[in-house]
């Protein structure tokens, strides 16, 4: 018989077996593993535990496509395939398959880190690889905690952490797991992180395709940055702009996300040949023709990029040319492959974006725009000047909405500093009827617990979904 760990590890042995007569499981219902005994054990964990991240619920399609239908760069099509429709419209309902599915993808990515963590120190081996494997356990489970509360939570920087967060479990353990508060998971997030950058000190910039010291202090510039710790925020990312990693240059931008381990990459999910081609799950093919072609360029996008920048090249028009539409050649295509993408989920753009929010909040203005212009000189664009204190933050958030278009940020960007999502773009016959804004801090703007968790772990449901 199988063991499981039910409902986010809550009631994790109050169901040890499953029958024949139990057809639907929890949506993070999961099969515990085996302690690991040995070193080439852990390391095997491992690499199924980065696989775990480059699931199609996760980052191989459905986490950055959810993030960003959810913003203003894109829209869906009004002929479409019926994916992602919940996240675009923000009509989720407690049965949501995409947001099941994520939910249980992230957690199953944190079970697996939870055996690595749990089990490391235990085994005998070289120690400095067993740091290692430790260390990129810890970076793997801060990194699902990141994503879960970013979205199934509010954001702390507008609730100082007070509003419930998610269950935190970090060991195998038979009980139900209330959802912690949104500051105790930022909590457990930086020591996660900060144990990961003392355990991988030996593991540099060049380290690309696993969790190095460099990623953890990034995401940890990231979760500070969210938080509202924005010297904290800017002692980090400087760390990591100080680490030698570089910004492609100009000419490099239009085969930058066709090709994997590029200089200013800091941490890259690398997706390799035949092995790890999804066909129509590919996530670029979701803004492709031939493919699902579902997700649209929003003029309001394509209308904030001047002609001089080279971030145009990452942006078409389909190819029948009937409506002059524009889709996102961000993923069109690796290794001959099309819509295979390998995420580039921290890079020193966002470093130096990083720094300048926070020093935009921190009234520090010249020092903001000083980052913003050392990107904008990359991506082939002039240097702003004489931008008042009060302006230089939307200013930032306009770089970064360029910067990280296709990759799920806009939509983070906005809510974390409190501002409201503006489809400019909307109620066209070109697209599906959407709301033409979403307001910050609404039901809405979080998803909800899934029903399936409940099932197991009545835990709190977030507001406007019911319980």
């Amino acid at each position: 018989m199988k063991k499981y760990i039910i409902g986010i590890f809550a009631a994790a042995v109050l169901l040890q077996a499953c029958t024949s007569k139990l057809d639907v499981q929890p949506s993070n219902s999961l099969e515990q593993g085996e302690a690991l005994s040995d070193l080439p054990g852990i390391q095997s964990a491992l690499a199924g535990t980065y696989d775990a991240l480059q699931k199609a619920e996760y980052y191989g399609r459905n986490y950055w496509l959810m993030t960003e239908v959810s913003g203003d760069n894109v829209y869906i099509a009004a002929k479409n395939s019926n994916r992602f429709i919940s996240s675009f419209k923000r009509e989720y309902n407690v049965q949501d398959a995409d947001v099941e599915d994520l939910w249980k993808a992230a957690y199953k990515t944190i079970l697996g880190a939870n055996n690595i963590i749990n089990s490391v120190d235990a085994v005998t081996g070289d120690q400095e690889a067993k740091n290692i494997a430790k260390g990129e356990a810890l970076f793997i489970r801060a990194l699902a905690y990141s994503d879960l509360v970013n979205m199934f939570a509010k954001p702390y920087r507008n609730t100082n952490g007070s509003q419930p967060g998610v269950p935190i479990n970090l060991k195998f353990e038979v009980k139900q797991t209330p959802r912690s508060s949104v500051a105790d998971v930022y909590a457990q997030i930086i020591t996660d992180l900060t144990a990961s950058k003392g355990l991988l000190a030996n593991v540099g910039a060049e380290t690309k395709f696993h969790a190095s010291q460099y990623a953890a202090s990034a995401l940890l510039a990231r979760v500070y940055l969210a938080k509202g710790d924005d010297q904290a925020a800017i002692t980090e990312a400087t760390n990591v702009i100080n680490a030698g990693f570089t910004l492609t240059a100009p000419a490099g931008i239009a085969t930058f996300y066709s090709t994997a381990g590029n200089p200013e990459e800091i941490f890259t999910l690398r997706f390799t040949g035949n092995a790890e081609d999804r066909g129509s799950d590919n996530i670029g093919q979701m803004y492709l023709k031939p493919g699902y072609g579902d997700i649209r360029v929003s003029p309001d996008l394509s209308g904030i990029l001047t002609s001089s920048d080279k971030r145009n090249a990452l942006i078409g028009v389909f190819s029948d040319g009937s409506t002059g539409e524009k889709t996102n050649l961000k993923f069109a295509s690796q290794d001959g492959i099309a819509g295979m993408h390998s995420p580039k989920l921290l890079r020193l753009a966002e470093m130096y974006l990083i720094r300048a929010e926070a020093y935009a909040h921190l009234n520090q203005g010249a020092k903001a725009i000083a980052d913003l212009n050392t990107l904008r000189e990359q991506r082939g664009l002039t240097q702003l000047s004489g931008i008042p204190d009060k302006d230089v933050l939307d200013y930032v958030l306009t770089e970064s909405r360029k910067e990280f278009m296709f990759e799920g940020h806009r939509y983070f960007d906005l809510m974390r500093n409190g501002k409201d999502v503006v489809r400019n773009f909307c109620h066209n016959l070109l697209e599906i009827t959407a709301p033409c804004t979403i307001s910050a801090g609404s039901p809405i703007s979080i998803c909800p617990i899934p029903q399936a968790e409940l099932n197991t772990n009545p835990i709190e449901q977030n507001a406007g979904y019911g319980n």
